[in-house]
């Protein structure tokens, strides 16, 4: 289709999302602005990214693969540099990657900026890393080996020094309705009806700046202003950012913190509909102009509040959002599972994650650069459990270890009383860093791939953050920088020991990774999972493809529902070993 064919197929989609968020403007000037700005990006896009549009056109579910495995890292702690990254192309082909995600690439605030997520340019990239031409290149050289590379865009908020803010901050009245400024009792009202990102570290959800003549709205933290997405002016400038930067070869965006874009009084302001119709319109836009290009909700919310986020039929038709979604709860859930010896809750999730929409799929992973946040599963343990919060409480202390614990986590924004989050490296919550015998580090390297086995044969786009493949244990040197020793995260945020490769615990870790990769491919499994009966409360079972998967969360041997020849170990068997995983053919 050419882009006017997509303009005519697809724009009645994107005015009605306009409609919806904007319905005391008028729409069809609103409208003739959005379509002047498609037409413009449209005319920009580079041929390279045209010949990817046609052929992601015609094949529609490319990301739907059993080949679609994923990486994630922070561009300085990977290669140093754009530049840097490129250089280890190599590395990422070598564990089958398709989708590379960079954090903290475009341009951030100077000082604190929340691991480069207060962007101060949406348009520039980092200095420190490089340039937006050094991007391009990698984006060429990552097509070359069938790479999609995927940028943060942060919807909710700008640093407080971007230049809109700085505008705003200086009484441009453009700008200032950019962002939401209350007065002192409005602040206090609408922080006893809200919850708290940071409880610890940033209380609260205001900010008084003086030169904004009052509290500005900072859900996150105080240098991150939230955008008043009811300004139709944002709709459209944010948009517009979208697909210039879609246009310099990003072909996947990590939408940032969506649950919070729209605020209603009287709510928690998280997952509003609105919400839902400022991403479905940036969808559109993307699906006019460069369709070759995926959107990913960083959607934190329990599994029930996850559907609409893939889009959903509001009396018009299905409606598109996302094409990923990541599913944060099955993470979590498998943590808990580790610390429970239990398949529970894992089964749980994995029952209520498969019936995806067509031209959807999951994100998985084992860990991310964020913390375990435990409270994402709370609604989903709610229905097995009557008092779910102590027994998520009791998973938190064991993984921060506590007790017998084999487990090496940090809690994250609490004492460990009370429910929030833990940090940490796959391979220290694992139980590698306390592993003192062959034994210890056996089970270490088993828990580990059992993980990464969940993430895998649940059919996502399973994605391996940097250093877990290596085994890269908890860093605490940020503790010595200022700009970070207040953010825990970054304990599992350590820069790429790229000798580690060569030791014995990374071509154990990277072998298993590999071999479970090759055992999808084979099976042909992809997309939204399915559960299998089992018979041993420890042993969650899942249909892959042509396959069943069986992963043992408990500390002995388990027999499983019926024998089979194991793609892994190319043996037949009947059982799986404690913290194991068999991958039964057929």
């Amino acid at each position: 289709m050419t882009m006017q064919q997509r303009l005519e197929a697809i724009g009645p989609r994107l005015r009605r999302q306009i409609a919806r968020l904007y319905p005391d403007h008028d729409t069809d000037a609103v409208w003739r602005r959005v379509e002047a700005m498609l037409t413009a990006r449209a005319a920009e896009r580079p041929a390279p990214l045209l010949a990817l549009d046609r052929a992601r056109e015609a094949d529609p579910d490319w990301f739907v693969r059993p080949d679609m495995l994923g990486y994630s890292t922070y561009v300085d702690r990977f290669g140093g540099t754009v530049d840097g990254v490129a250089a280890h192309v190599d590395h990422l082909e070598a564990l089958g990657v398709r989708y590379l995600h960079v954090l903290a690439l475009l341009k951030a605030r100077a000082g604190d900026s929340d691991g480069g997520f207060a962007v101060a340019d949406y348009l520039s990239v980092e200095p420190r890393l490089g340039t937006m031409a050094d991007v391009e290149r990698l984006t060429a050289r990552l097509r070359d080996s069938r790479i999609s590379l995927c940028v943060d865009l942060a919807l909710n908020h700008t640093a407080d020094d971007h230049e809109w803010a700085k505008a705003a901050r200086a009484g441009d009245p453009f700008y200032r309705d950019f962002y939401m400024v209350v007065d002192d009792a409005e602040a206090v009202a609408r922080n006893a009806e809200l919850p708290q990102v940071f409880p610890t570290t940033a209380p609260g959800n205001f900010t008084y700046v003086p030169e904004m003549g009052g509290n500005v709205r900072t859900t996150f933290y105080p240098f991150q202003w939230d955008l008043n997405w009811r300004n139709p002016n944002v709709f459209f400038a944010m948009i517009d950012a979208g697909l210039r930067l879609a246009n310099h070869g990003f072909e996947a965006f990590r939408l940032d913190s969506t649950a919070f874009l729209w605020k209603q009084a009287g709510t928690n302001c998280r997952n509003l509909p609105e919400a839902h119709y400022i991403v479905r319109g940036l969808r559109a836009a993307l699906d006019i102009v460069a369709p070759a290009t995926l959107l990913k909700a960083e959607a934190i919310v329990p599994t029930a509040f996850v559907p609409p986020y893939f889009g959903m039929d509001e009396g018009d038709g299905f409606e598109p959002e996302c094409h990923l979604v990541y599913n944060n709860s099955l993470m979590v859930a498998g943590w808990v599972g580790l610390a429970e010896g239990s398949a529970q809750l894992p089964a749980a999730i994995v029952a209520a994650s498969g019936g995806l929409p067509p031209g959807a799929n999951w994100l998985s992973y084992a860990r991310c650069h964020d913390d375990i946040g435990w409270g994402a599963v709370l609604g989903d343990l709610r229905g097995l459990d009557d008092a779910p919060e102590e027994r998520l409480i009791a998973a938190a202390r064991f993984l921060n270890g506590e007790g017998d614990s084999w487990a090496r986590g940090k809690p994250f924004q609490a004492d460990g009383s009370t429910l929030h989050g833990s940090n940490g490296t796959l391979a220290s919550l694992a139980g590698l860093e306390a592993a003192a015998t062959d034994g210890e580090r056996e089970a270490a390297f088993r828990r580990i791939a059992l993980l990464n086995a969940l993430s895998i044969a649940s059919g996502g786009v399973a994605t391996t953050y940097m250093g877990d493949e290596a085994g890269l244990l908890n860093d605490d040197s940020y503790l010595a920088d200022p700009e970070r020793a207040h953010e825990g995260r970054w304990i599992h945020r350590p820069a790429m020991d790229w000798a580690a490769l060569d030791g014995a615990a990374a071509k154990r870790i990277t072998g298993d990774l590999i071999a479970l990769r090759d055992a999808r491919i084979a099976s042909g499994g992809a997309g939204g999972p399915a559960a299998l009966a089992t018979d041993d409360p420890a042993v969650l079972g899942i249909a892959c493809g042509s396959d069943r998967v069986f992963l043992n969360f408990g500390d002995r041997a388990a027999m499983l529902p019926a024998t089979g020849r194991d793609r892994l170990t190319g043996a037949v068997c009947g059982q799986v070993p404690a913290w194991g995983v068999a991958w039964l053919e057929g």
